[in-house]
């Protein structure tokens, strides 16, 4: 039987996820334990890349609603001006 895990939304999962990165560039883990750790934050990448679908698609139903239908790309260049 294949226990569930909880997901975390996803400001935590990044959160765990920079924890994970600190801990595997400290290099002082055994190479199990670096394995698990890449495993875990594997899953919380896929976490992380739902949630930032599921809002874009949230977003674009709101687009929709509004009479707008096309997303356009974020441009942070002339966003900053």
């Amino acid at each position: 039987m294949v226990a569930r895990r909880k997901k975390l939304n996803y400001e935590d999962s990044v959160t765990e996820l920079e924890s994970l990165v600190t801990r595997l560039e400290q290099g002082d883990i055994s190479l199990e334990e670096s394995l698990k750790l890449y495993e875990k934050g594997v899953l919380l990448t896929r976490d992380c890349q739902d949630a930032l679908q599921t809002a874009e698609q949230k977003v674009q139903v709101l687009l929709q609603q509004s009479g707008q239908t096309n997303l356009v790309d974020f441009d942070s260049n002339t966003a900053e001006s």
